[in-house]
């Protein structure tokens, strides 16, 4: 039975462990992420009050993930927490959320602030270059952590402010064949519905700077490519030519691991470790040639067994790995309907 609101809003108050708040703190953020009022309230509460100051930070991701630009009477939570260094990180998400451009002054104190976490310097400044679309984080590593000083650009975000913050033009996304919204074919309306799905994940989370989980034209180079290492079944070189996809990572029912779908400029680097070994630079013997390696979950390669195509499909296999051995079993009759059995168990 799930806990009420008011029982959780007691465990919190009541409870100095900090595995017993997690669980709370994230029963709380997946109502406030649907949109319960309340729970976003509770949540409000423990990032400034909270009994287990780390789990304060935790709070605050679930708030300032779940809150809306109209939830206007969270601001001053957020405006608190910018100078609190425990919720300062996910205090600029919510803050920027809510306020807008009426935020940027204070996320440029942060990002110029020399005392505060690079961490925290480099997040003010991703949110300003999103919101404003902006490219103060190009050619940047889409974790904020991993940025350096020289990297925050402040002399840009200084002249930005002096000319009045103008808005920047963003980010090109991807390009999507429109066959994706009007398909004709049925092998069309399978890879159609994938990309629905798939755009889902994209609304919660896209950093435009590396694009995940598209469907996009490929380059011409990649398939070129690829063309001339392989002969490949007609309909997944249509599906690499015009629905390629773009770092897809697929969260798949009853899995341990994710499926990581490979792309047109993934699909050669994809055969390390299967049918190539990277270090010593040469082909892995025990690897049947007819092998080419579409897909992995957790190690686990998914191949088309090119063998067995006669011009327009080819049959999927799996393998474990770590066994000492590749024993293959069928997963699916052809890609396509591989496909259609990953869009099933998509989570």
């Amino acid at each position: 039975m799930n806990p009420t609101i008011d029982g959780l809003k007691a465990t919190l108050s009541a409870t100095d462990d900090g595995g017993i708040a997690c669980d709370a703190i994230n029963s709380l953020s997946k109502r406030a992420k649907k949109g319960n009022h309340e729970a976003k309230s509770v949540l409000a509460a423990y990032v400034e009050t909270g009994r287990v100051p780390w789990m304060r930070t935790h709070a605050c991701f679930g708030l300032a993930t779940s809150i809306a630009p109209t939830d206007v009477e969270f601001a001053k939570v957020f405006e608190r927490g910018l100078s609190d260094e425990l919720t300062r990180y996910w205090s600029i998400l919510g803050y920027i959320t809510i306020q807008g451009r009426g935020a940027y002054q204070a996320l440029m104190t942060i990002a110029a602030d020399e005392t505060v976490r690079i961490e925290d310097r480099a997040y003010a400044i991703k949110r300003l270059a999103s919101f404003s679309k902006r490219q103060f984080d190009r050619q940047l590593p889409p974790d904020p952590a991993k940025w350096t000083v020289s990297d925050l650009r402040l002399g840009e975000l200084a002249a930005w402010a002096e000319a009045g913050y103008p808005d920047g033009e963003g980010y090109p996304s991807p390009k999507r064949h429109p066959a994706l919204d009007q398909p004709a074919s049925d092998f069309e309306m399978i890879v159609s519905r994938l990309d629905k799905k798939l755009a889902k994940i994209r609304r919660e989370h896209q950093d435009p700077t590396a694009p995940t989980d598209w469907l996009a034209v490929a380059v011409p180079k990649d398939i070129e490519d690829i063309k001339a290492r392989w002969a490949l079944p007609a309909l997944y070189l249509d599906f690499l030519t015009r629905f390629s996809p773009v770092h897809v990572i697929l969260v798949i029912r009853r899995w341990d691991d994710q499926l990581h779908l490979f792309g047109a400029g993934e699909l050669i680097e994809g055969q390390a470790g299967y049918a190539f070994n990277p270090v010593l630079q040469e082909p892995i013997e025990d690897w049947p040639t007819s092998f080419l390696v579409i897909a992995a979950c957790g190690g686990d390669p998914f191949v088309l067994d090119l063998s067995r195509f006669s011009g327009e499909d080819a049959p999927v296999l799996t393998a474990r790995h770590g066994t000492g051995r590749w024993d293959f079993h069928e997963a699916a009759g052809s890609f396509a309907e591989f496909l259609e059995s990953m869009l099933k168990r998509m989570i």
